[in-house]
């Protein structure tokens, strides 16, 4: 009797041992969808997500529409463009000519483009420019880029030449400043020693190679099966068309069109497979070189994550173009993928979750912690109700959404919204109502008396002093006040001008 039920408990056990891991995988995979589902009905998502462990492909899912015009929905199989994260594929396809001993990791930029005569010229190493430690500083340094320029094409020379004025930020190597230019530099320093064009080289060298069929370097007049269409939320007109840029501009530092399981594929090669390159260099792409809010290697960030008794390391790199938003993160102890794309991009920061946030939230999912679920911006919606049918309609709408508890509302989100109307639209009238509002339902709120009395003061209004006292009060009882020592410096110079 006694082996009898011994051999029911051992059978339990077994069966309990070989069914765990797909019941650990369906819930995690509840989860996951649960919060980005959430996510997606509050406006705050809209593209795929994929979540792979090993072998096992734990989450992919598509929210959102690809065509906003014919109201397409996303598939999991759509293309995006993938931005910044396209400087690891950049950064790896320099890695195959250095392998191939045709680029020098210590020689200069001069070396392999004998003119070459903007930033660093004769001084900058391709090593410097793989680790952001260059000096060439980012494309906004270059003059009068407006977005009429940005819509022209550029052939290399033109480009080189757009470039010409540009003055290091720093001496080479002595610090980190992350730089578009230097990756279009990268680039071009590829198409010189194959002599071939950089969108070819990588089709040929990275792409085909590792089946990455869905995937290329993009030309803007080119027509693509299965692309998701980019688009822009604007506080007070939401969804529109993206701002056209031509991909001429962001050979290197972006430009890259693919697919979530394409770029699988490409991660897998740089942590797994590792056959396109010798083994050092793959060391080397993964090398902490330099500090900034995380270390930097060969065009991945690298950070350690602090996860219940574990810690993480976290590889990854996001991106960002016109209508488009991607994050791109391995972690390291059990080789699990986590690669998001948006064909959205938010130029408002109201109701905005960031894909390297909703990463975290689902690597604490990964790993057992607890998650909540969002609610809906208050202020976002009051935006766009301000640009569609005026201040006096959004107030009134204001007091039927705070009583529905799928939204929120903080002093934060309303200080948010009174600057982007005042900042960003120059709509004083409205900015002003809008903190009227907010200082009614938060009062002893240090941000909004400051944001506020700042308002009434560039406006000349006397009543100014009075908020910028109130916040100087309020100051020394504030949780985190050194976060804020900039606002209370500000406001009591304002006062002693007075």
């Amino acid at each position: 009797m006694k082996n009898s039920k011994m051999k029911k408990v051992v059978v339990i056990i077994l069966i309990g041992l070989l069914i765990s891991p797909d019941l650990f995988s369906q819930s995690t995979e509840y989860k996951i969808n649960e919060l980005i589902s959430a996510y997606a009905d509050n406006g705050q998502f809209n593209g795929v997500i994929f979540v792979k462990k090993r072998e096992h492909i734990i989450y992919k899912s598509a929210f959102g529409l690809a065509n906003r015009e014919w109201n397409i929905p996303n598939t999991t199989d759509a293309k995006f463009l993938a931005g910044s994260v396209g400087k690891s594929l950049t950064a790896f396809m320099t890695l195959i000519l250095v392998n191939d001993g045709l680029i020098d990791l210590n020689a200069t930029i001069n070396k392999y483009i004998p003119d070459y005569a903007g930033p660093g010229a004769n001084k900058v190493t391709i090593h410097q420019m793989l680790t952001h430690t260059s000096g060439i500083p980012d494309h906004g340094a270059i003059p009068n880029l407006s977005k009429k320029l940005v819509r022209w094409t550029y052939t290399t020379d033109q480009y080189l030449d757009l470039i010409k004025g540009i003055e290091l930020k720093f001496e080479p190597g002595k610090n980190f400043q992350y730089s578009g230019i230097a990756y279009n530099l990268l680039a071009i320093i590829c198409e010189k020693v194959s002599k071939k064009d950089f969108g070819d080289l990588l089709k040929e060298r990275l792409f085909t190679p590792l089946g990455m069929n869905n995937t290329k370097h993009d030309k803007n007049l080119d027509i693509d099966s299965k692309r998701a269409y980019g688009y822009e939320y604007h506080l007070l007109e939401g969804y529109q068309n993206p701002s056209y840029v031509d991909m001429s501009l962001i050979k290197g530092s972006g430009g890259i069109l693919t697919t979530v399981d394409d770029l699988a594929k490409f991660n897998d090669e740089c942590f797994n497979t590792q056959k396109l390159l010798s083994k050092d260099l793959y060391k080397k792409i993964f090398t902490r070189y330099v500090k900034d809010w995380q270390y930097y290697g060969y065009g991945w960030w690298i950070n350690n994550k602090a996860v219940n008794t574990d810690s993480l390391t976290l590889i990854s790199h996001g991106g960002s173009t016109d209508g488009y938003k991607a994050y791109n993160t391995r972690i390291l102890q059990d080789s699990t993928d986590i690669i998001i794309f948006q064909n959205n991009y938010y130029r408002t920061e109201l109701g905005v979750k960031f894909e390297y946030a909703i990463t975290n939230e689902i690597i604490n999912i990964l790993y057992g912690k607890d998650y909540t679920l969002p609610k809906k911006s208050i202020a976002k919606d009051l935006g766009f109700i301000i640009g569609q049918r005026g201040i006096d309609a959004a107030i009134e709408e204001y007091y039927k959404l705070k009583k529905d508890n799928r939204y929120f509302i903080d002093d934060n989100e309303f200080n948010q919204l009174g600057k982007e109307l005042y900042k960003n639209y120059n709509l004083v009238d409205e900015s002003i109502k809008i903190y009227k509002l907010a200082m009614s339902e938060y009062p002893e709120s240090f941000i909004l008396n400051y944001s506020y009395g700042t308002l009434l003061a560039e406006t000349n209004n006397q009543n100014a002093n009075g908020f910028l006292k109130k916040c100087i009060d309020l100051y020394n009882s504030i949780p985190n006040k050194e976060d804020y020592s900039q606002e209370y410096n500000n406001a009591t110079k304002m006062l002693n001008k007075k």
